[in-house]
């Protein structure tokens, strides 16, 4: 976690007006984000399109062989192009009625620099909901696979540019009016109320220019089809060059578990892991994983078991 996650995720654990899910709820929810990438895999399967479990989704199939018992997000890793022929599918309508997308593109704004599957008729409200103008239904996330500059050097050079960028962006995202009750959360933690005001000026300077085209400048800087060589997740936790291997370490990804479902993970899977989270197969002290609160949370009863 960064030090403004941590930041948030102390805060966020003493404040009243933000709570954990029940058990109940968070597995209403986990069978909700698997609804929706079994629609997403469905797609990918009927269309070829290559894709594997990422991040904590592919660390909740090596060591609990499905969700990490304290998260509830779903993330999906697709190279490029299959990452590009998805979103073009999807905006043919193929998930149906029930889902929507949202991506960096020219014409609408995106609240991140890569893809999100919402679910409709669900909200997944927490902090930053209050006044955000962006979706709020329950989400998988799909991060798309770069190829990368074979030279450390020009991915350190090119790197300060798109996470400058990055960060701009993120903070412009930030600038929007607070509610009330955000306003009370930040005030009290002085550690927290600093950081976010500075990250609310930098985002008001930048604002001139809208968040629209900061994640859509992102998108197309790193934006690179070659498998051939090396490549990595830019939109990734770890910023630009922080997941960068040779194309082996991913492709062809290979069979794994999750839930009960047969998922695809990456080729080298503890390459992957480690460089992610060190020992990845010890758990976590209590005080280091990272939790999610909520102010609304609503999924259809069908998802209740």
């Amino acid at each position: 976690m960064s030090f403004y996650k941590k930041l948030l995720n102390t805060a966020s654990g003493k404040y009243a007006g933000l709570r954990i899910l029940s058990p109940n709820e968070s597995k209403a929810l986990k069978n909700c984000l698997l609804e929706i990438y079994k629609q997403i895999v469905s797609v990918c399967d009927s269309y070829g399109l290559v894709y594997m479990l990422g991040g904590g989704s592919c660390l909740g199939a090596v060591r609990h062989q499905g969700f990490i018992p304290w998260d509830d997000d779903m993330d999906i890793n697709m190279p490029r192009r299959d990452y590009e022929r998805f979103i073009a599918l999807c905006e043919q309508g193929i998930l149906g009625d029930n889902y929507f997308i949202s991506y960096p593109n020219p014409r609408t704004d995106s609240p991140t620099m890569f893809l999100k599957v919402f679910r409709k008729n669900t909200l997944i409200k927490g902090l930053g909901g209050g006044c955000s103008p962006y979706p709020q239904e329950c989400f998988v996330d799909v991060f798309p696979m770069e190829g990368m500059p074979d030279s450390k050097l020009r991915r350190k050079l090119k790197g300060i540019l798109v996470n400058s960028i990055r960060l701009i962006a993120n903070t412009v995202s930030e600038s929007v009016p607070l509610a009330e009750w955000e306003k009370e959360f930040y005030r009290a933690d002085k550690s927290l109320y600093r950081v976010m005001c500075f990250r609310q000026t930098i985002g008001k300077l930048f604002s001139v220019i809208g968040h629209k085209k900061w994640v859509w400048w992102y998108d197309r800087l790193v934006r690179n089809t070659s498998l051939d060589g090396m490549v990595g997740f830019p939109t990734g936790r770890k910023l630009y060059d922080g997941e960068t291997f040779d194309a082996s370490v991913f492709l062809p990804p290979h069979k794994g578990f999750f839930e009960g479902l047969d998922v695809y993970l990456p080729a080298n899977t503890d390459s992957y892991l480690t460089n992610l989270y060190g020992d990845y197969m010890t758990l976590p002290p209590k005080e280091r994983r990272e939790k999610h609160f909520f102010v609304d949370f609503y999924v259809p009863e069908e998802f209740y078991e």
